[in-house]
């Protein structure tokens, strides 16, 4: 661990991201949903009488008739890119910290986090890195604790081969997102989002990477033997 990073933990070993209390709260994040491409799914987010964020909604599985369109049946909610001086993309930089807290009262449905670094390179546009949690339903409040360690790359919804660590130097948004492909309304009440440094969890990255060797090279066919050769 480099120096900079160790006197930061000494100093805060935990740090809140959003705290739902209030509509400017609520302002910093994007609600979207299957139905800005002809579904049917809807999803909203209001603040409940516990001053908490509350994300509602129904979803339909019901894919639109348009000939392209494969799945539907999903509601998202995504907090807004951040921006610093002139209008530039600012990154939050979560290296000091390895685990991300969440504080939620559910519906017994299953939902992911989703994480957006920055990227690049435009094929690394779609990359998010993604990991599911759940909710058991009824009254009680549930604390949520997940190791950066256990999310997953994926791509255009697809899981990837080549799997790799979050670059928890450039996150750019961390949203929820519902697509458990079941019909129905759901109901998931958030009180916070943070991220802590526990250092008990010793894992780095939970799943095996393979190593895929260097590319081959191309084989060409030689030239046909001219006259001048013979």
């Amino acid at each position: 661990m480099k120096r900079d990073d160790l006197e930061q933990l000494m100093f805060e070993d935990s740090r809140i991201l959003w705290k739902f209390r209030g509509p400017e709260d609520l302002d910093q994040w994007l609600v979207t949903s299957d139905k800005e491409m002809g579904g049917k799914s809807e999803a909203y987010l209001t603040l409940s009488e516990n001053n908490t964020a509350f994300f509602h909604g129904v979803t339909n599985i019901e894919v639109p008739k348009d000939g392209v369109t494969r799945y539907s049946g999903y509601a998202a909610m995504r907090s807004k890119q951040r921006k610093a001086a002139f209008n530039r993309r600012s990154q939050m930089d979560l290296t000091p910290f390895n685990i991300l807290n969440l504080r939620v009262r559910g519906d017994g449905r299953s939902y992911m986090i989703t994480l957006a670094p920055e990227s690049y390179f435009s094929s690394q546009w779609d990359d998010l890195w993604c990991y599911f949690f759940f909710t058991r339903g009824g009254p009680h409040w549930q604390d949520i604790q997940i190791p950066f360690s256990k999310f997953f790359l994926t791509s255009k919804g697809r899981v990837q081969d080549a799997q790799s660590a979050v670059p928890k130097d450039r996150i750019n948004t961390i949203g929820i997102t519902l697509g458990d492909k079941i019909n129905g309304p759901f109901e998931l009440e958030i009180d916070f989002m943070g991220v802590t440094m526990d250092l008990t969890h010793k894992e780095e990255f939970a799943y095996e990477q393979y190593y895929q060797g260097p590319r081959r090279k191309r084989f060409t066919k030689k030239p046909l033997l001219s006259t001048k050769d013979w």
